[in-house]
């Protein structure tokens, strides 16, 4: 009995890592800059923030090469700078 739940109990801390390491799915859609209104705008912010977040944490601990999680990053970077990019001209728009 002891050793069936030292054994369950092993196996669920060595599992926990690789249940906790999922690949988000959706990139949230950048809304058009000239269309969208202040409360789509905070919405994408929030939602690129999470997505950012979450693809950050699952690079680092997907276990891929050095060179996998570099292209991911930069294609990372490239998103999100298409965001700030659009929340600018959002900003120069409304004010």
């Amino acid at each position: 009995m002891k050793k069936s739940l030292f054994a369950a109990t092993v196996l669920s801390v060595l599992a926990a890592p690789a249940l906790a390491c999922d690949k988000p799915q959706n990139k949230p859609a950048i809304p058009d800059p000239t269309t969208a209104v202040t409360a789509q705008m905070v919405k994408s912010n929030n939602e690129v923030k999470a997505y950012v977040k979450a693809t950050e944490e699952y690079l680092s601990c997907a276990g891929m090469s050095s060179s996998e999680v570099r292209k991911a990053e930069d294609e990372l970077r490239a998103y999100a700078d298409a965001f700030n990019k659009t929340i600018r001209e959002f900003k120069k728009l409304n004010s």
